[in-house]
This record gives C-alpha cells, structure tokens and sequence, in this order.
C-alpha cells in the first residue's frame, strides 16, 4: 500500500510526534510512504534521519479556519497563493501515485480536495478542538466543518472529547473511531520512593494560553500555603506576549523564589527527572502526550478537568483532576497524605500508562482501522 501523509505544520510537537509514530509504523511494514510539509521547520531532520521520504510545497493548509486576529484579514492572499501551489501538489500526488491519503490534525484541509478530486480513499486524524484550544473557528460554522470533516473515508479522533465535540455529539459510525496516541514506552524500573521533601511539581509545553501555564503559576500560593518547600518547574518556551504575562505574573505574586523557567528542552529525561507531580493545566487538551510521559515514570499528575486529560487522568488511581485552586490542593493533599498513597498511585500511572497507551497498541488499532477503511465501501 501507498499512504501520503499531509501535515498542516512543520514542527516537532504533539500532534507532529504522533504523525511519526503511525509513518515509521507502515514504514516498517513494508508500506510505501511519503509526507507533504508547508513549509520547512524543525521535523525535516527528523524525517532524514529516519529516512522518510517527503517534499515541502509552500502552502496555506488552514484555508478554512479563521481567528479573530489582523493577520487573518490576510486569508485571501493566502488562499490564493495555495491555489496557486495545487498544481504543484497534484503532480507530486500523480507521481507518488497513493492508495490513501491520510490527513494530520483537524486543520489540515487540503487532504480531502485533493484525495476527492483524484479519486482516492481519504482519512482525517483529528487530533485537536481548533475553537476550544486555539480559538480558531472554521469559517462555515461548526456544522458545516463536521460535514466538510466527513467527507472523508475515514475519520479517527484522538479522545472522546475531541470526537464528541467535533462530531457535535452525534454517535460515531463504523468510518469514525477513537484512537488514543500511544508514546514509546521507556526503559524505567519502578520502584517507591520516599514522600518529597522539597515538593517538585512540573508543567511541559510550549508557552501558550492553550497550555495554562498561568492556571498553576495562580494555583501555586495556595499550595505554598500547605507545602512552603514546593518549587514549580515550567518547561518550555515560545517568545511573545504570553510568555511575558507570566514572568510579570510571578513577580507581581511575590514567588519568584519558587517558579523556575527553564526553557525549551529536547530530551524528556531531563525534563522528568527530578519531578515529583505533573501538573496538566490545559484548558481543552485533546489528548496530552505529557500526560503519560510523566506516567511512564510513574509520575501522578494533577489534571485540569476537560478535554482529553478527563479521559486519561482517575482520581486515586494515576493522580486527581480538578477545577479551581482548592480542588487541586485537595488532590496534592490526598496524594501525599501517606507514603503508601503516593506509591500507589505512582504505580496506578506507571501500569496505566503502559497497558493502555503503548506505541504498539496505538498503531495496531490505526492499522486495523486503516485495513478496514479501505477494504470496505462503507459510504
């Protein structure tokens, strides 16, 4: 089998990473594949390493989403530069010659005109809100992006969550499924430790309101109130006005002492190795990788209560969700109450994690889904 894979950014983050997991996966099949970029960015050399053949094509993907931001008075030009660069687009598909196109995230909208237009079977992976998290809106309306969505042949959603809200709540057909990502699961004994001292709590993602990094900064002095030792770690970067927000914010409250920013970091290890507790304080996650790294080292995490992290986080088992700064102080609470309670919930996360969200499994279940789509005329 030929799959193309359309991706609607060029970097290395979540939704990205996943991508890579599902092409290497029919890669080493035996399936031929090949990825369509828009532009250049930092998941080319990740590409060359693992020697994944794919083309950059200069293009606007989100045709079909706006925010209401100035730069998006600029959707015109920019549609009409990506019509320009279709040819471009078809004769790589022409040569490519795929039995599947298969499209990356819930922005990416060529996919479905371009696998229409050729004939050919089409898949959406959905892997994000788009309003909920980055308050982009498409442009017909919500019904008319789910009816545009399923034209496809199939349609995977990364969490019930994402899938319920996009599919506004219909029961999904034997073409739509929920697949949750799977992340490589790392060489970790486990073992118990000792209740922290010195309490670490870490949040990992890019700096962006999407990410609520300002929601646990906000929480953190209630919780220095009960642990005065307790350090938060902020791990990831993205220059701007964000970013700025939160520095002021520290200052303003008075804890420099007890937020530490540490920037962008590429190895997980590093990232993870001193933390005690993960705090996932997205808003609307539609899944969470961070989440079940952390788990993989039997690390509890303390949810925010929406989204994805709902589906992936149980109170008591793998750490607590909350929805204000007293619920989550509760959690904190409950967890380090004992030191038989923190590792039993340290390994809850540590065999959920690994049961229920390994790499294998997660692209097992795209394989079989994928199989299905196109061994059977469904629509």
């Amino acid at each position: 089998m030929r799959i193309l894979f359309i991706s609607n950014y060029s970097d290395l983050y979540g939704a990205n990473r996943s991508m890579l997991t599902i092409i290497e996966h029919f890669k080493k099949k035996g399936d031929e594949v090949a990825l369509i970029l828009p532009k250049h960015g930092n998941i080319e050399e990740a590409l060359v390493q693992k020697n994944i053949e794919y083309v950059v094509i200069s293009c606007f993907t989100q045709l079909y989403y706006y925010k209401p931001q100035l730069k998006y008075l600029a959707l015109p030009f920019l549609a009409m530069h990506t019509y320009f660069q279709l040819s471009k687009i078809d004769k790589y598909v022409c040569s490519f010659e795929p039995d599947l196109i298969y499209s990356n995230t819930s922005a990416e909208n060529l996919g479905i005109n371009i696998a229409k237009k050729n004939g050919i079977k089409h898949i959406s992976h959905i892997r994000e809100f788009m309003d909920l998290d980055h308050d982009a809106r498409f442009v017909y309306g919500r019904k008319k992006k789910k009816d545009y969505i399923n034209q496809s042949d199939g349609v995977i959603y990364v969490s019930n969550s994402v899938a319920n809200h996009v599919n506004l709540g219909e029961p999904l057909k034997s073409w739509q499924k929920v697949i949750y990502n799977g992340v490589n699961t790392i060489d970790f004994a486990y073992s118990d430790k000792e209740l922290p001292k010195e309490l670490n709590l870490g949040i990992v993602g890019i700096l962006d309101p999407e990410k609520g990094q300002d929601v646990a900064i906000r929480i953190l002095p209630t919780i220095l109130k009960i642990y005065p030792n307790a350090k938060l770690h902020v791990w990831g970067d993205k220059v701007g006005k964000y970013k700025n927000s939160l520095y002021k914010m520290v200052q303003r409250m008075q804890i420099s002492d007890s937020v530490v920013f540490h920037g962008f970091e590429k190895n997980p290890n590093v990232i993870y190795k001193d933390m005690d507790i993960l705090m996932m304080c997205s808003r609307s996650e539609g899944f969470g990788r961070v989440t079940i790294e952390a788990m993989q080292r039997a690390i509890p995490v303390l949810g925010y209560n929406s989204g994805g992290t709902s589906e992936l986080v149980k109170n008591g088992i793998n750490g607590y969700l909350f929805s204000s700064a007293e619920e989550c102080v509760s959690g904190l609470q409950q967890l380090l109450c004992s030191k038989g309670e923190y590792n039993k919930v340290r390994k809850g996360a540590f065999d959920d994690s690994r049961a229920n969200y390994s790499v294998e499994l997660y692209c097992s279940r795209v394989d079989e889904f994928v199989n299905f789509i196109m061994n059977n005329k469904i629509k």
